[in-house]
């Protein structure tokens, strides 16, 4: 009996080593049949069920190995991260907060459950949007990994994950206290003073950023690319001659990470432009796109297809709605609505195109908040109607689904800012969800900002964004990217008969902030403050590449800059039309395209 046992065991291991998973899981649950208290025949049967065709058979077996095992059982960490594998291979996330919520109710003295429960919380939150967004779920997270105990043998772990929560929910102030004691007791430990370096410039902390980057780099021997980044973009002129072989060597070694590569190139075109090296400084720029597009490709016929896709839907629903005025679908869609939530305003634009700007000018107000780009208008689509592409989603919303939608996110700008009249959105991508943010926010104001073509797209082209845009790592896949921006907002232009879209030149705005801002402000129904065009005087975080212009009156020191590279832009070029304004000007490109 023992030997058939032994033989069948042996047969289990092979499958898994031959990745015939589902081959083991079904030898692993006739083992278990006969052995049902033996923990790792069960657990060797889940591992093979995650990775094979049926990963959701692993979740009973591994719910009762975590509601019956002790937390002293040497094997309970193995479930608890078998179970978070569960979760990404099926995205049921949750059945595992469930079970995890009632794991804590039972241990609520064992802080190993907090750990588990904070985990998936933020696990999740991450999951279903990139960008930050509202969530009371987040903040319990922080109140569970706040709550661990110093005795707990993953502390220092906790509270590594505790600073990040603290950075993603604009919690700066707890954040850089934390990091400070965190780098005091583990000066030596790189994860934590690159973490801490991110944390500082995102803030706006630059001086504290560049020195703790320059220490690595003098005094440490860094071998990351990140604190060279940080330097290059921050304050260049700091860099050290010594870290350029560096910077070299990281790029030309194809075994290297592709994010270092990219951020080695980055750094080393920063570098050079300063020096006014210009076609040195674009080469290394094409470099570091390369390395970014070689590890994630970009599928631009699909995108093109999808804009079009989002036209037409967008052409259909205004011949549905032409016959309605826009108070009698208020009155229908907002019903329903909180009349103590603030209203929204959508920013929008290319990145790169002011949006920064524009958003630091209206959050200035006294009666709005600027929650900057969070992802809670596309979290709340995603809730009502399901996740897909824009288009998709778009052909799902009905006039049910759109009171839901407004419902779910006026209570997340509420979430915000309760005391605030009106809260800024500033996600420049939502200019693909015009069509949505119309369907569900008739009444909301729109501002769409717009740049001179050369100047957004040599910016974005050169700005090394936390998460890189992959359709400008090439030069006509930008240019390609671009026409298509110019093309759907052309169409939306023509269906704005309720002139809920307010068209902002960047150009026009900082030459003349005077008068172009108080319109700005009246579009979006303020009154106008003086403070509005002292925005650069606050302390709340500008989490944006464009961090230190933020942090200065407005300036048209930017409004050129593209010129030094224009020998160099190829298919760019075909974007400048030439005419009376020597190219400088935006407006009502999109109007006209």
């Amino acid at each position: 009996m023992k030997q058939i046992q032994k033989d069948t065991l042996s047969s289990m291991k092979q499958a898994m080593a031959a990745r015939e998973f589902d081959k083991a899981a079904a030898i692993g649950a006739k083992i278990v049949r006969t052995h049902p208290k033996n923990t790792e025949f069960q657990l060797m049967t889940s591992v093979a069920e995650l990775q094979g065709s049926q990963p959701r058979r692993a979740f009973p077996r591994l719910s009762r190995l975590a509601q019956t095992m002790p937390v002293t059982d040497r094997h309970i960490g193995m479930v608890l991260q078998n179970l978070i594998a569960f979760a990404r291979a099926t995205s049921d996330y949750q059945s595992l907060i469930t079970l995890a919520e009632k794991l804590h109710r039972q241990h609520r003295d064992q802080p190993l459950y907090a750990e588990f429960l904070a985990t998936i919380i933020v696990e999740y939150d991450k999951r279903i949007s990139v960008a930050p967004t509202y969530s009371p779920d987040m903040l319990r997270a922080i109140e569970l990994l706040e709550s661990i105990p110093e005795s707990f043998n993953r502390y220092f772990q906790c509270r590594m994950v505790l600073a990040q929560l603290y950075v993603r929910t604009e919690m700066a102030d707890k954040a850089l206290a934390l990091y400070e004691k965190l780098v005091a007791l583990h000066p030596d430990d790189m994860t934590i003073r690159h973490r801490q370096i991110s944390a500082q410039a995102l803030i706006g902390q630059v001086d504290p950023a560049v020195c703790n980057s320059l220490d690595l780099i003098e005094n440490h021997n860094e071998t990351s690319t990140q604190p060279y980044l940080v330097v290059a973009f921050l304050r260049p002129q700091a860099m050290p001659e010594s870290a350029l072989p560096f910077l070299e060597s990281i790029h030309d070694d194809a075994t290297q990470n592709p994010t270092h590569r990219y951020n080695a190139a980055f750094a080393l075109a920063r570098t050079a432009e300063v020096k006014q090296e210009f076609e040195t400084a674009f080469s290394w720029y094409k470099k570091g796109h390369a390395a970014h597009r070689a590890a994630s490709p970009f599928d631009g016929a699909a995108e093109q297809a999808e804009i079009n896709r989002i036209i037409a839907l967008g052409e259909a629903d205004d011949a549905k709605v032409l016959a309605t005025s826009r108070d009698d679908l208020v009155s229908d869609i907002g019903k329903d609505d909180d009349p103590s939530a603030p209203k929204p305003v959508f920013i929008v634009g290319l990145p790169r195109s002011g949006t920064t700007l524009t958003e630091r000018i209206i959050g200035a107000h006294s009666d709005v908040h600027a929650a900057g780009e969070v992802g809670d208008f596309a979290r709340a689509v995603g809730d009502v109607v399901g996740w897909g592409t824009i288009a998709n989603q778009m052909k799902r919303i009905d006039r049910k689904a759109a009171r839901a939608i407004r419902s779910k996110y006026l209570a997340a700008m509420k979430g915000y800012a309760p005391q605030a009249k009106m809260v800024a959105n500033k996600t420049p991508a939502n200019f693909l969800r015009i069509g949505q943010i119309r369907k569900v926010f008739p009444d909301a104001p729109i501002v769409h900002c717009q740049r001179h073509p050369l100047a957004t797209c040599l910016s974005i082209y050169t700005t090394p964004f936390a998460n890189p845009m992959r359709f400008a790592d090439d030069l006509q896949d930008l240019a390609d990217y671009y026409r298509g921006y110019e093309k759907i907002m052309a169409a939306f232009a023509v269906t704005d008969r309720d002139g809920q879209i307010f068209d902002l030149s960047y150009e026009d705005l900082v030459s003349d902030p005077e008068t172009v801002a108080p319109r700005l402000l009246a579009h979006c129904g303020l009154d106008w403050q003086t403070e509005c065009l002292e925005f650069y005087r606050s302390r709340q975080a500008a989490k944006t590449a464009s961090l230190m212009q933020v942090r200065r009156p407005i300036n048209s020191e930017s409004i050129d800059k593209w010129q030094r590279f224009e020998p160099f832009i190829g298919p760019l070029v075909e974007l400048y039309g030439g005419g009376d304004d020597d190219g400088k000007s935006s407006r009502n490109r999109t109007r006209a395209a």
